[in-house]
């Protein structure tokens, strides 16, 4: 399939990630400009790797064609260093030596479409947004995906709270969507491919616009006696059956910003 319009392209921008015990979340591609040097990473939430920054996981890759487009898919076991982030539950590795070894054990070459940094908005740019809007949401929810063809789910939703503004706590956001198990490290979207309408009323025809703003980590659930508790959004292999925990539809993510203290840890790793 050759991705032409921008959520098709997003298809090729997460990948569902099993973690040793069986449980799954969702990773995402992105690529850093380091001193005039690409550098390709997988980002995910820390609770996906099980908090083990040398995780065996399994992923599933698009492979390229004689075309340059993806033609198959290849599942790969690999056991990699997953580099965390100190205040948030947000890791990621380099994505450059699974990509060697892909090339060098199957002489094949993965077929990926990344985020970067121009997706991610200042808060001054966050400002001029409304309060109130409309989202998609890439990834693995309950573990579904598309096994045929390697594919994840859309999500649609609403942002429950201004993006410019911290929901409680610095860097975090909240939205309004379904966040299930399977979930974790999605990517969240502002997408509009045919026109929009800014908050000051002027409208865009035909205008298009896709702006990252983070990562979902967590969610609010209520158990059967009122009582409401944020936790992390689990991975498919845990269950929540025994208390008798109930998803009230809103979900936490961790701010696309945060991105940039990553980036000065690989500007320390890698030597130009």
């Amino acid at each position: 399939m050759k991705p032409i319009s921008t959520s098709e392209k997003m298809m090729f921008n997460t990948i569902r990630i099993t973690a040793s015990n069986g449980s799954c979340g969702t990773g995402s591609f992105f690529n850093f400009l380091v001193k005039g040097k690409t550098v390709p990473v997988i980002i995910t939430n820390q609770h996906v790797i099980n908090y083990n920054p040398t995780e065996q996981v399994s992923i599933f890759f698009h492979l390229k064609g004689e075309d340059g487009n993806s033609i198959e898919n290849l599942n790969v076991q690999f056991q990699t260093n997953w580099i965390f982030h100190k205040d948030y539950d947000l890791c990621f590795c380099y994505a450059a030596p699974l990509f060697e070894l892909i090339k060098e054990k199957f002489n094949k070459e993965v077929f990926y479409i990344h985020n970067d940094e121009t997706l991610i908005y200042s808060n001054e740019k966050l400002q001029d947004l409304s309060a109130l809007e409309e989202l998609v949401m890439v990834g693995y929810p309950i573990g579904l995906w598309d096994e045929k063809n390697n594919f994840p789910i859309f999500r649609k939703g609403f942002t429950a709270s201004h993006p410019a503004l911290d929901f409680n706590r610095k860097n975090i956001g909240i939205i309004d969507m379904a966040c299930f198990p399977g979930s974790s490290g999605s990517p969240i979207y502002i997408l509009n491919e045919n026109g929009y309408t800014d908050k000051k009323g002027n409208i865009y025809l035909g205008g298009q616009r896709i702006i990252l703003l983070g990562f979902l980590f967590q969610g609010p659930q209520m158990n059967i006696t009122g009582e409401i508790k944020v936790e992390n959004i689990p991975t498919v292999s845990q269950k929540l059956v025994s208390d008798s925990k109930i998803m009230v539809n809103l979900g936490y993510y961790i701010k696309a910003e945060v991105l940039f203290d990553f980036k000065k840890v690989i500007e320390k790793d890698i030597q130009v």
